[in-house]
């Protein structure tokens, strides 16, 4: 194994918990626009990326998890392992999709970088806690100019049906 632009460890040289990191995309696209509020309404808000036949992005993906190193194997999780749960809840789901028409979440919910970010947080946390590790951070690049970072522990309060039930709009 070996450290590159899309892997890389981190130790803090505290007992022994240690980070590991994974850089991947997927390419998506997606309109910005509540569902209850009018075109109009949605345009203030959200400018030219409320257009309805909406925009792409080629999204860049790093998620961080923490854990134990392992005495026998050196690793903090099994990175193959890793890599299958990642492009099984997130790559083959997102990419080359439409997101909300294409991902059910995103019917009711506006596919913002951070609401995207959340919810990728939320859909990985089960099954890397089952590899033996936590999951500590899902940063997503939507562009140059716009990027969100989600920690884990932080997002734990916030459930999936919380951000259904309660859309929350900012005004840019």
């Amino acid at each position: 194994m070996f450290e590159s632009h899309q892997l890389w460890a981190d130790y803090p040289g505290k007992d022994r918990s240690g980070y590991l990191s994974i850089s991947t995309h997927f390419s998506s696209a997606h309109r910005l626009a509540h569902p209850d509020l009018s075109l109009a309404k949605n345009t203030e808000i959200y400018g030219k990326c409320a257009r309805v036949n909406g925009h792409g992005h080629n999204y860049q993906l790093e998620v961080t998890i923490i854990g134990e190193i392992d005495s026998s194997t050196g690793m903090v999780i099994d990175l193959g392992a890793l890599n299958q749960i990642i492009t099984d809840y997130v790559i083959e789901p997102f990419d080359h999709t439409f997101l909300n028409k294409d991902v059910a979440f995103f019917n009711q919910v506006v596919p913002t970088a951070e609401n995207i970010a959340l919810y990728i947080s939320n859909t990985l946390r089960s099954p890397i806690q089952e590899l033996g590790a936590t999951l500590y951070k899902v940063k997503l690049v939507e562009s140059p100019n716009n990027a969100c970072e989600i920690y884990a522990a932080d997002s734990e309060s916030i459930s999936v049906n919380a951000a259904v039930s309660q859309p929350v709009l900012a005004i840019v």
